[in-house]
């Protein structure tokens, strides 16, 4: 026999499947769905939480080095200035001219009977880039055009001599070997007559010095022992 349930249907026990069961199923997917979302939402807010703190925190080290660059910037301005000051220092040490040894190798190298009446020096020059060194003029009298020539050959014994070139050469009417230097003439004293040389022969010498260098810094050789300097 089929048995027969006589309450009624609200007071029956539910039972699995059908129309009621399927809701369930739904319900659950969506409380599942749901889950997932928030659990995908929270991992992303945290991320982004993460992201911001390390932006704000670059930005920290950044403005932090910005500043620490203003306050080296003035060591920064020290240090060029300190590298401007050595290379002028540097230039003017290399361009110029040790005139006590100078003049001391001219005492030397000027043969007996001829003195200078004048002496000039200028500075260097660039020419077609290349830097020229300084020039010596020298003006003087000599016994004869042989002692002269051998004025120009001595000069190139001088330490800063390049070149010497003859600018010009003159005699007196009376001049002769024989005479002899007018009283007080010596190696730049001006006689009584000015460039006049009386019974000397005049003469007119440029003396190319060597262009600017760092050698420069460094003491050269002795004046030669057979111009009357030291070994």
């Amino acid at each position: 026999m089929r048995p027969v349930n006589l309450l009624p249907a609200r007071y029956r026990p539910r039972t699995g499947g059908g129309a009621d069961s399927k809701t369930a199923h739904i319900t659950l997917g969506a409380l599942a769905l749901l889950v997932l979302a928030v659990f995908g939402y929270v991992m992303t807010s945290n991320q982004v939480s993460s992201r911001n703190s390390e932006i704000a925190e670059v930005r920290q080290q950044i403005a932090a080095a910005q500043a620490q660059a203003v306050t080296l910037k003035d060591y920064g301005d020290f240090a060029g200035i300190k590298q401007a000051r050595l290379a002028a220092v540097t230039s003017l040490a290399t361009a110029r001219v040790d005139w006590e040894r100078l003049f001391r190798e001219l005492a030397h190298v000027l043969p007996e009977r001829v003195w200078l009446i004048s002496f000039d020096g200028q500075a260097g020059a660039a020419d077609a880039g290349a830097e020229l060194g300084p020039t010596l003029a020298l003006s003087g009298c000599a016994a004869s055009h042989e002692q002269i020539a051998d004025v120009m050959v001595r000069l190139r014994e001088l330490h800063v001599a390049e070149e010497v070139e003859l600018a010009e050469t003159a005699a007196s009417e009376d001049s002769g070997d024989s005479a002899a230097p007018p009283a007080g003439a010596s190696a730049g004293v001006e006689t009584s007559g000015g460039t006049d040389c009386g019974p000397y022969y005049s003469f007119d010498v440029n003396v190319l010095m060597n262009a600017p260098s760092e050698a420069g810094l460094t003491p050269g050789p002795a004046v030669p022992a057979r111009l009357g300097g030291g070994s």
